[in-house]
């Protein structure tokens, strides 16, 4: 039998039985040609009338809802009678979504409403209740890890049975009884490979660190010695490794170079104009290399060559005397040095001197 279709009405005499695996309660759906006549035990009718009333019925009886007087049904639903069951499989997260739990699920489901088994048209159980199944679960194993298979069976054992699960499937009009159990053996052997596997990535990780340390070790005396060789050892170094590059470091050196003279230029120069050097103390050779930058970088510092940053500061000007009022005596002349010879220093002539008393 195919679900969901609309088919003829079969003949009065036809036998149907409903299969073994039966997914769903919504077994078919027709319309009716001549007077409808239930005689089917293995499933109850419900009819629908232009006027929107409805009627169910079964081998034991009917139930009217709005039934017109005169008129037959437009359209015929059969639901299936008596209790089902479905099986499939679930994953639930355990603590942390680290992992999963493998879980197997029986749903025992008969239809309390056949009325509303028809008009939500369950033809399939298992996926109309496996969403609200997981939802109700994941709250318990997600409570729990890997390694506590059993606490988490135990936890959703006595969830099942404390009463709270009697309505589940009620808005598809079934009535349901849910059995859920973890696959011990599959959790514990899921816990056995994730244990594995931190121990192999930990013996990995133990090896990298190990080649790391013995690679430095290896390496620091040249790099000391390196250091210690200075810069030109260095930058023959990397041009050895990489002579491709010998542009570039040949470059780096030459800028080099030229900056150091210019410094060494800048600093020499602001020595003489702050008359810490004197021009008689300077060869001609180095003097004619110092005009040269100025008349070189004159054009593009007009005020002079700036100051390099090794240059000495600039010493501070003596304080301003301070000013007088306008009616104050003049200042008193400072006294003239004492001679510490006779004659010396002052243009005095000695009077004791024999020149002097004549």
């Amino acid at each position: 039998m195919t679900h969901n279709q609309w088919q003829p009405w079969p003949p009065q005499d036809e036998e149907f039985v409903l299969p073994i695996d039966l997914r769903g309660p919504f077994v078919r759906e027709f319309a009716p040609q001549t007077t409808y006549r239930h005689r089917n035990s293995q499933v109850a009718s419900v009819l629908y009338y232009k006027n929107g009333g409805h009627s169910i019925i079964t081998v034991r009886g009917a139930e009217h809802v709005n039934k017109p007087l005169m008129g037959k049904p437009t359209s015929v639903c059969w639901i299936a009678r008596g209790q089902h069951q479905v099986s499939f499989q679930l994953a639930l997260p355990t603590y942390g979504d680290r992992s999963q739990f493998r879980a197997g699920a029986d749903v025992n489901w008969e239809v309390r409403d056949f009325y509303v088994a028809a008009e939500k048209r369950v033809v399939d159980v298992e996926r109309m209740l496996r969403p609200s199944l997981e939802a109700r679960l994941r709250g318990l194993s997600r409570r729990y890890s890997l390694d506590s298979a059993q606490q988490v069976d135990e936890a959703i054992q006595d969830e099942l049975a404390s009463g709270r699960w009697s309505d589940f499937g009620a808005e598809l009009g079934l009535a349901t009884q849910v059995f859920v159990r973890i696959d011990l053996g599959q959790a514990a052997a899921d816990h056995q490979a994730q244990m594995v596997a931190v121990e192999k990535d930990s013996l990995v990780q133990e090896a990298v660190d190990t080649a790391n340390k013995a690679r430095i070790a290896a390496n620091l005396d040249d790099a000391h010695k390196l250091i210690t060789a200075g810069e030109t050892v260095q930058y023959a170094t990397m041009l050895a490794q990489d002579p491709s590059r010998a542009h570039e470091i040949l470059g780096v050196l030459q800028q080099q170079a030229r900056d150091q003279r210019q410094g060494a230029l800048d600093y020499l120069t602001n020595l003489i104009n702050q008359g810490v050097v004197q021009r008689h103390q300077i060869d001609d050779q180095v003097q004619a290399l110092i005009d040269f930058s100025r008349t070189a970088a004159g054009t593009v510092f007009p005020n002079g060559l700036p100051q390099a940053p090794t240059s000495l500061p600039i010493p501070p000007m003596p304080p301003a005397p301070p000013l007088l009022p306008a009616d104050a005596p003049p200042p008193i002349p400072p006294a003239p040095p004492m001679d510490t010879l006779p004659g010396e220093g002052t243009g005095v002539e000695d009077d004791s001197s024999p020149e002097a008393r004549r």
